[in-house]
Parts: C-alpha cells; sequence; structure tokens
C-alpha cells in the first residue's frame, strides 16, 4: 500500500513520438532475435501491423540504417543488417564504460559533498523506490529505473557524459525494456542498481564505477543471448 511518506514518481510523462516507437518496436524485434540478419523490413507490411502511415516506419528505418543496424540493398529494399548483433554489442560496451565513468564522478562529487539533499533527491528517490517490495508494471519499472541511471549520469556533473549517453538511448530502452521482461533478471539488475546506489551514497568511487560497469556489461551480454521471448 503507498503512503504519504513513500517517495513518488511523476505520473505523467511526456508521450514518445510515433517514429520513437516504431523505432523502439524494430529495435526489440531485432534484439529478440524475431529479425533476423538478412530479413527484408518492409514500410508498408509493417505500417499496417501497426496500424499507422509509412512516414514514421521510413524515420524509424531511416535512423536504423544511420546507427548501422540495417541496410539498403538495391532492388531489394531494407534489410537488417549482418553485423546488426555487433553494433549491439558495440553500443552496451560504449555505454558501460561511460556510465561508470558517470557512477564514478557522481561518488566523487557525493564524497566532497557537492551534491546537496533537495538535488540528490533524483538518485535518492528512484533508489527507494527499488528498495520498496512493492510489486509494479514492468513499464513502471522500466521507468524508475531509467530515472536512475538519468539522474547518475545528471549529478556526475560532466555534460559530455550526457550528452553521449543521449545518443545511446533508444537502444539503451529496447535493451533494458526486454531485460526487465524476464523476472529473474528483473531481481538480479535491481539488486545490482540497489550496490551500485549505495557505493555512490558512500562515496565509494572506485566501487560505483566498477558496478555500474559490470552491471550493463552483464546485463546487455544477457538480454543480447536470451533468444527469441
Amino acid at each position: 500500500m503507498v503512503t504519504d511518506q513513500q517517495p513518488r514518481m511523476p505520473l505523467i510523462q511526456e508521450a514518445p513520438l510515433i517514429r520513437d516507437q516504431v523505432y523502439q518496436v524494430l529495435l526489440t524485434k531485432l534484439i529478440s532475435g524475431e529479425l533476423a540478419p538478412g530479413d527484408k523490413i518492409t514500410e508498408r507490411l509493417t505500417a499496417s501491423e501497426l496500424g499507422i502511415s509509412t512516414t514514421p516506419v521510413k524515420e524509424a528505418l531511416r535512423r536504423l540504417e544511420n546507427e548501422g543496424f540495417v541496410r539498403t540493398i538495391p532492388r531489394r529494399g531494407i534489410v537488417v543488417g549482418e553485423n546488426a548483433l555487433t553494433s549491439f554489442e558495440q553500443v552496451i560496451t560504449v555505454r558501460a564504460w561511460l556510465e561508470g565513468l558517470a557512477a564514478r564522478l557522481c561518488a566523487v562529487r557525493v564524497a566532497a559533498g557537492e551534491i546537496d539533499g533537495p538535488t540528490l533527491e533524483a538518485l535518492t528517490v528512484p533508489l527507494a523506490l527499488m528498495k520498496d517490495p512493492i510489486l509494479r508494471p514492468v513499464d513502471e519499472i522500466v521507468g524508475i529505473n531509467a530515472s536512475f541511471h538519468e539522474a547518475i549520469r545528471e549529478l556526475s556533473g560532466n555534460r559530455v557524459i550526457v550528452q553521449f549517453v543521449g545518443t545511446l538511448l533508444g537502444v539503451d530502452a529496447a535493451v533494458r525494456k526486454r531485460a526487465l521482461a524476464d523476472p529473474e533478471e528483473l531481481q538480479r539488475g535491481n539488486a545490482e542498481h540497489i550496490d551500485v546506489g549505495d557505493a555512490i551514497l558512500d562515496g565509494d568511487a572506485d566501487r560505483a564505477e566498477a558496478l555500474m560497469r559490470s552491471h550493463v556489461l552483464r546485463s546487455g551480454d544477457h538480454t543480447l543471448h536470451a533468444g527469441p521471448s
């Protein structure tokens, strides 16, 4: 039962654009293996399946092509790239190091007293929700986890990290949502988040960085090799 003393997350969030939703749907299919290397992706069929026009589908496919997940073959159309899995793995590796560095910098700032209580609530609120045993819908858990990671990046004080990781968030969201659909992975990831958060609040920079990097790498690897859901 929720009480007035329990931390709360915003109930209203900005709705994603249709093209971003299409991008997430296609990414999830790529990650799960539903769309395999060499498979053709048809704009009209995808639009029909989703009940939308072809315009947002074109925009989503253009983004996927720019990121190396799909490619255009003359007289055949758009197909899943042969190196799509490698592209995912590279994104996860880069994100792991950047998120690890963000956790380190955040812990350093906490230890130095550079982050006051109200500002630190951006981290302590989602952390408290993770420690709360109340059962929550997967979408709500995904939002809490996203807020946790975002808070660490923002509180790191490094705008370059925030900007670079921001370019990876499309892939990150698809990976995270798929991972959290697995109850065991959800519990494992939640425990790892709590360990990272506690290390940051303790001002233990080495531990915070190592735990965050390990978490992102392990979670990403588990998701990419879990097979179709």
